[in-house]
């Protein structure tokens, strides 16, 4: 049995779980890693980058040991329908346990141009939905979440979240439509990209347009470098790990001198950086554990000359509002040096495991360094290091290119 129709019926979900704002990614990845367990088997023993990865999340998982205000591994229970998995280690865990065997699953999949085929129209009418809500938003709004101030909030932040998603969907529609459909395909991505680009701006999801700027430039790295380019992209995105703290205090200091003509959120996302870099300087090995920047609640009313520079309604917002919104630095800060290692020897390791870029066909080179652009792109800006869903959809991303490059037999051009 192959695994194809197992990964395309999971993206039978995937516009679903995009409206509902991302988090359904996980236990979508987990019923697909159940679903691979039962119809593969994986090679072993692991490739290194795996093997290394997984020595990041182990350390990571012993690192919630230190972690201030740390949680029980459990809470609720079964009877009462309140169960749920709180302790970020396991869950951690559970996610690349079942990220991998989903790879490992789609890199034996037989060759399936249906199960493609519905892998791309599912992505397609995720793009349509986020570039349809441009004309709707306001209504959606209003019928789903009524006219509660939070509730609407609520819905906003689903809808940056679906453009995210859609930002990693893009460097998959985008090469395939180019390279697959000679004259309609270059119209329809021009589309695609413009009605794509213009929902972000019109979101005000800052994180969407930047990924889309780190896709091009990873393309464009590629296009570039063929015989060398994946070795490039993912060896700059180790160094960039590893060398996070250096990297955002230069520029934090760099953009002193013109700090007070920046909005006053790009402000406040400077000196967040600042105090997480100055909190990973107090253990910078070991790191302050597994979630603890959810537990620095220092509000601006503590930093009265940075207050200064804003207006009254910052006084009671964190600092740190949960997390850096920077992954990175998340990595310093939590696991220290030593996960931030073991994370940059990981993409290292993928780096020289990686076929040359010219050895895949042009769609598929693009594709993964496209998404490589982009999700290292929202990992920089947007989310939490430890969201279930942005990894679990980042899996499934790659998961669909695997398939595609399984599925299509013509030599590379």
């Amino acid at each position: 049995m192959s695994f194809g129709p197992y990964l395309a019926a999971a993206f039978l979900l995937w516009p679903v779980m995009a409206v509902l704002g991302g988090q359904g990614f996980a236990p979508l990845l987990g019923l697909a890693g159940i679903a691979a367990v039962a119809v593969s088997r994986p090679r072993l023993p692991p490739a290194p980058f795996a093997l290394i990865g997984f020595g990041f999340i182990a350390w990571a998982a012993l690192s919630e040991v230190w972690a201030p205000g740390h949680r029980a591994l459990f809470a609720g229970s079964l009877w009462d329908g309140d169960f749920a998995v709180r302790a970020r280690s396991l869950a951690a865990i559970l996610l690349f346990l079942t990220a991998s065997v989903t790879i490992a699953a789609t890199l034996r999949a037989s060759p399936g141009p249906r199960a493609s085929g519905l892998v791309v129209a599912m992505l397609g009418v995720q793009a349509a939905t986020v570039i349809g809500l441009i004309f709707v938003s306001g209504l959606v709004l209003a019928a789903v979440y009524g006219e509660d101030p939070r509730r609407l909030q609520e819905g906003a932040q689903n809808i940056s979240r679906n453009a995210n998603t859609l930002a990693l969907a893009l460097p998959l529609l985008l090469p395939m439509l180019v390279l697959r459909l000679k004259i309609a395909g270059p119209v329809l991505a021009a589309c695609l990209a413009i009605g794509a680009g213009t929902a972000f701006v019109l979101f005000g999801n800052d994180s969407a347009l930047v990924a889309m700027v780190g896709m091009v430039a990873a393309v464009a790295l590629v296009a570039l470098m063929p015989h060398t380019g994946f070795r490039w992209l993912f060896g700059a995105l180790a160094g960039y790990i590893a060398a996070a703290p250096v990297l955002f205090a230069v520029l934090i200091r760099a953009l002193d001198p013109v700090a007070h003509y920046l909005p006053a959120s790009f402000r406040s996302r400077l000196w967040s950086w600042e105090v997480v870099i100055a909190r990973t300087s107090d253990t910078p090995f070991l790191g302050h554990g597994l979630g603890a920047t959810r537990t620095w609640k220092e509000t601006f009313a503590t930093r009265p000359d940075w207050l200064s520079q804003l207006s009254d309604n910052w006084t009671n917002y964190p600092i740190v509002p949960g997390h850096p919104h920077n992954m990175a630095l998340q990595i310093w800060a939590e696991t220290g040096m030593v996960g931030a290692v073991l994370a940059a020897l990981s993409l290292v390791a993928l780096a020289f495991h990686l076929p040359r870029p010219s050895a895949l066909r042009p769609e598929i080179r693009f594709a993964v360094a496209g998404l490589a652009g982009a999700a290292a792109s929202i990992f920089s800006f947007a989310y939490n290091l430890w969201n279930e869903g942005f990894w679990a959809a980042l899996t499934l991303a790659a998961a669909a290119i695997i398939l595609w490059h399984r599925t299509v037999q013509e030599p590379p051009e």
